[in-house]
């Protein structure tokens, strides 16, 4: 589906007073309960720095299919510049683009089911593509990065017989090339893996069968990173007609929300949350009339979640109260900064430093910006066009952390 245009170059302020942490270097939400992380890509950058933008640019100027991507730099100011730089890789419609935690190595899965690999040396340089098209033994549909940054984790959709379930790679602390190592765990129609800060030696997979599995379960909780089967289970949705296009885990590592956007059920689409506690899974509750669910964002302030809506061309709040019985409510839509989104497809969001809270938008021919205030609200910062053509619109995005 082509999407309808939208506006030209620019800049976008991001914040003119941006939530205050308590440390600029320090990711929102460690405590001392958060275990350290070793690996040859586990430093983090200082969270008070310029970033790199990237998005996909999946069409050319005839509507045609396009291999282009662009990074723009995002200011320690909160400034989203013009002037992209422009790379090839391959194409990408949707998802999101995601970084090593030191910021230097970025990944995402592409429409082909290769993973396209670029670096980012020191973190600071111009974009240099590693890999335009890694083919694995997997059909990539999404990328984890291992907070080693080390490796990472591809989930690869299809059934157990063709070749579904959980990949990973070893990502090269020189010169971020992959390796694949194989499949991790097998599974069927997996759509995420979602890896708990506070648990590293547990992952959750949303997917329609894990190996020891109970039917009608669709979470699942595996023992990490060398699952055998299912630890537990959770049937979220309470029927068999979702249709998953999204994963988000709260940053206290409670509960995980999952959405659902079939067109063929015949039921609203929704986003359903289970609860991680010790080592079961739990189903919470079922958020009804949130259509399109395409892309899930939970504030790293623990008080919000933001549901990207692509068809609906909106931006969905929730509030969060972990010990509220439900946990989450639809708070409706934030005041927009311009017209509403059109169109989103993927999102990210920055975790760190004095933009935490901030949330990029890819949609139609232009990149929006969105803050969580750290005080359960949502403020829209409005959406920078990229140009006037189909060669401006959008697919995949993220932001280094």
């Amino acid at each position: 589906m082509i999407r309808p245009l939208f506006l030209a170059l620019g800049l976008l302020c991001l914040a003119c007073d941006p939530p205050v942490t308590d440390d600029d270097d320090d990711t929102t939400g460690d405590d001392d309960t958060t275990p350290e992380v070793e690996g040859c890509r586990a430093e983090p950058k200082a969270g008070d720095r310029d970033r790199w933008v990237v998005t996909s640019l999946p069409y050319d100027a005839t509507a045609g299919q396009a291999d282009t991507w662009a990074a723009l730099a995002l200011t320690d100011g909160g400034e989203l510049l013009g002037d992209p730089v422009p790379f090839s890789m391959g194409r990408a419609t949707g998802g999101e683009l995601v970084f090593t935690p030191d910021a230097e190595v970025g990944l995402v899965a592409q429409d082909d089911g290769t993973l396209g690999v670029v670096l980012f040396p020191g973190g600071d340089g111009e974009p240099e593509v590693v890999h335009a098209r890694f083919a694995g033994e997997f059909y990539a549909s999404s990328v984890v990065v291992d907070p080693s940054g080390e490796r990472a984790f591809v989930v690869d959709g299809n059934w157990v017989e063709n070749g579904g379930g959980v990949y990973q790679v070893a990502i090269d602390c020189e010169d971020g090339t992959l390796t694949d190592e194989g499949l991790v765990e097998a599974s069927k129609l997996a759509a995420d893996l979602l890896l708990p800060r506070s648990r590293p030696d547990r992952a959750i997979l949303v997917a329609d069968d894990v190996t020891g599995s109970e039917a009608g379960d669709d979470a699942f909780l595996l023992d990490w990173p060398e699952p055998d089967g299912a630890m537990a289970g959770s049937d979220a949705f309470g029927d068999d007609e979702a249709m998953v296009s999204d994963a988000a885990l709260t940053a206290d590592d409670r509960f995980a929300l999952i959405g659902d956007y079939s067109l063929f059920s015949g039921l609203p689409n929704r986003v359903a949350v289970v609860e991680l506690e010790g080592d079961l899974l739990s189903p919470v509750q079922v958020l009804d009339d949130l259509e399109d669910p395409i892309a899930l964002i939970a504030s790293p302030f623990e008080d919000a979640a933001v549901v990207v809506s692509g068809y609906a061309n909106a931006l969905f709040v929730l509030d969060y109260a972990p010990d509220d019985d439900p946990p989450f409510l639809d708070a409706g839509e934030p005041d927009y900064d311009g017209p509403p989104p059109q169109l989103p497809s993927g999102a990210s969001f920055l975790a760190r430093g004095p933009l935490a809270g901030t949330v990029v938008v890819a949609e139609n021919q232009g990149l929006r910006l969105a803050r969580f205030e750290g005080d359960g609200t949502v403020t829209d910062l409005g959406a920078m066009e990229l140009g006037d053509g189909y060669e401006f619109i959008t697919g995949a995005v993220g932001v280094q952390p």
